[in-house]
């Protein structure tokens, strides 16, 4: 058993990053959509005013998801190597040092591209290779940067927390993000209604910011940091192979059950997260501004529970707040396809926001807590982010597809939601392993 002081300004400081990050990937959501579809004769007729590329929900679907590719492949490697990597810099900074940087470059440009369509050109797709080739090369490096910094981020926070603290740390950390999403959410439409390019530029500044507070604060235990063996085997990534495979029958069958329950419910996340923002344009005749201030309603909720959530864990159990909170998602998802207003839009955004840290929080924290040392939390933070990718794959090709041969009627999101969600809660029921450690 590992003994890691302590530090809450050292947590923070960590939190913050994927917090930041989140962000990132909020805007990326919100508006690449848009810029995609913009143009396309339905969006036009729903009153969207930015100019774009003219795709449709399925082509955009895929596109979304061939930027999650990459990350199916990366993360699980750069997880692993993290563990085994020995530097000067510690395990987890060298890709950090590479991942963020390169994110913040690529989003940078992400709104400066369609920027370049005339507005005679807008939604004719076949004039506009010129563009639409390098917005999907720079939609490529961040979906690349997030791939080689999501791990390392999540894993780093852990790394300089012990285990009974790791929920509440998690907590911690939405509660950050759910803060600056509500933040973008707001002031972004505001600003993107000013310039574009304004809330991409602001949250590219804050990753920045919080990128140099951690290369000069937070330092990984040394414990961990220099481990030579893992049970007998050299710490190297043929080592963390044969070590997963020679895992116990229980270790290995929570966390399998574990990893489907994350895919399932990630598959449902998806839905929102990409067609959230196309459901107010499209079905509900929003503005664009007002479309990307529908985040902010989940985003405030679950700013408020993170906290709780972690702390509600630590009372009845990692695996039951889990189940709890999946379910309580999956009817805030049903009330929404049930009632198709903007009103009943609201309420089951809230209850979304209210329901789903309760999920959120302890997923990570019950992954790398069912590892049976505490050296292997990269690798095993690598094989959630498999699961959660395939997610992001599965779930807006689902969406995208199921809109466009229901004629474009972005309502069946949230039935796919509702599905997914009480399919993961069941998925988790024989999980034994994930509970907090407790500390010698």
């Amino acid at each position: 058993m590992s003994h890691i002081k302590l530090s809450w300004r050292n947590i923070i400081i960590a939190a913050t990053l994927p917090a930041v990050m989140e962000v990132i990937w909020q805007l990326y959501n919100t508006y690449v959509p848009v810029y995609l579809q913009a143009g396309n004769p339905a969006f036009t007729e729903a009153g969207a005013t930015t100019v774009g590329f003219g795709l449709g929900p399925a082509l955009t679907g895929f596109i979304l998801v061939f930027d999650n590719i990459a990350g199916l492949f990366i993360s699980p490697v750069v997880g692993a190597w993290s563990d085994s990597l020995r530097s000067k810099w510690g395990r987890r900074m060298p890709f950090i040092l590479f991942g963020v940087p390169l994110a913040i470059a690529a989003f940078i440009f992400i709104p400066l591209i369609p920027m370049g369509i005339a507005p005679e050109l807008n939604g004719q797709t076949g004039q506009l290779t010129g563009l639409l080739i390098p917005f999907i090369i720079s939609l490529f490096l961040v979906l690349l940067a997030f791939a080689v910094v999501r791990p390392v981020a999540d894993v780093l926070m852990f790394d300089v927390t012990p285990s009974p603290q790791r929920a509440t740390a998690n907590g911690i950390a939405g509660a950050i993000a759910g803060l600056l999403v509500v933040i973008t959410a707001l002031a972004g439409a505001a600003l993107y209604d000013v310039y574009g390019p304004l809330p991409f530029w602001i949250a590219a500044g804050l990753a920045l910011l919080i990128f140099i507070f951690t290369w000069a604060f937070v330092k990984e235990p040394e414990e961990l940091a220099s481990a030579k063996e893992l049970a007998g085997e050299p710490f190297n990534l043929k080592g963390i192979i044969a070590f997963l495979r020679g895992l116990p029958k229980e270790h290995a069958s929570s966390l399998n059950y574990l990893l489907l329950s994350n895919l399932l419910a990630y598959v449902a996340l998806a839905q929102m997260q990409a067609f959230l923002s196309s459901y107010g344009v499209f079905s509900l005749g929003m503005e664009e501004s007002s479309a990307a201030m529908l985040v902010a309603i989940p985003a405030l909720a679950f700013m408020v529970m993170a906290v709780p959530s972690g702390l509600i864990s630590n009372k009845i159990g990692r695996k039951n707040t889990q189940i709890v909170g999946l379910v309580g998602y999956a009817i805030g998802a049903l009330v929404i396809y049930l009632f198709p207003d903007a009103t009943m839009l609201n309420i089951g955004l809230l209850i979304c926001g209210l329901t789903w840290p309760l999920a959120n929080v302890v997923q990570v924290a019950m992954i790398v807590d069912s590892a049976p040392v505490e050296t292997l939390m990269g690798t095993y933070t690598g094989l959630r982010q498999i699961a959660v990718t395939l997610g992001f794959i599965i779930g807006p090709i689902l969406g995208g597809t199921l809109v466009e041969a229901m004629g474009n009627d972005y309502r069946w999101v949230w039935l796919i939601m509702f599905v997914f969600l009480i399919l993961a809660a069941i998925a988790i029921l024989p999980v034994t392993k994930g509970e907090a450690k407790k500390e010698a």
